[in-house]
């Protein structure tokens, strides 16, 4: 199966440069910086410089972050727009240590592969910059709605989340349910987080499923930003985030 990724023509084009793949690199590395300042660096005219950036605004890839007064003109300072990609080559170094060690941290050779199958999926799209929680999420809560449909109550849900954990364990608090999981295989080496939007997005949907109600999780501790464990709390859905009839 061919994965295809959909870019907007505009962004498209605005990556189709050199220029302006170095700039957006500046940007991301040092921060916000004048159009004197990005023309110095890169050795170009003020004007070549200028027509870049108007190209990256218009793909919603750069903006203007802060701007000063000065004379005769006002000093503006560019900064990226969010964060939509990456403009580095692939870490295969940090991947392939991921795998590795998601291979090891498996009780029996048979979790052990189907760990690293997981690990290695998840490192391809993040060594290339792809930002993927939203997606992560949102199959975690179609697993969690049909985990939830097989049948069982909430107390199921730290079996069915053992597998990528040493420990699970979950915490009622009303309407609220918080969930506590010590040696998470999903992130406990990888270098960044919060990591875990799969794991999320399962929580949300199985209580979605077995409450009757649309429930929200979101990761407040997380063993990728160096927490001893990874903390979600589930809440309902507020007005604004219920899907409308």
């Amino acid at each position: 199966m061919r994965l295809l990724v959909n870019v907007p023509e505009d962004m498209a084009r605005a990556l189709n440069s050199e220029s302006r793949r170095r700039i957006l690199e500046l940007l991301r590395e040092r921060g916000p910086m004048t159009l004197s300042d990005l023309a110095r660096e890169l050795g170009m005219s003020k004007s070549t410089v200028h027509h870049h950036l108007k190209e990256l605004e218009r793909a919603g890839l750069v903006r203007v972050v802060r701007e000063e007064r000065g004379v005769p003109r006002p000093r503006r300072y560019y900064g990226l727009a969010g964060r939509p990609v990456t403009v580095s080559g692939p870490r295969l170094d940090d991947a392939v240590k991921y795998v590795a060690r998601a291979l090891e941290r498996g009780r029996d050779p048979r979790t052990s592969i189907l760990l690293a199958i997981s690990a290695a999926y998840r490192s391809v799209i993040e060594s290339l910059g792809i930002d993927a929680q939203e997606v992560l999420y949102e199959i975690g809560r179609e697993i969690g709605r049909r985990l939830a449909r097989k049948g069982g109550d909430e107390g199921r849900l730290e079996e069915y989340l053992s597998p990528i954990a040493d420990d699970v364990r979950v915490r009622r608090d009303g309407d609220r349910v918080i969930v506590e999981i010590e040696g998470c295989r999903e992130c406990s080496d990888l270098p960044y987080g919060p990591a875990c939007p799969l794991e999320a997005g399962i929580i949300a949907g199985f209580l979605s499923e077995l409450r009757g109600r649309r429930y929200r999780a979101r990761e407040v501790e997380c063993c990728g930003e160096g927490a001893g464990r990874c903390v979600f709390v589930a809440e309902p859905a507020s007005d604004e985030e219920r899907p409308r009839p």
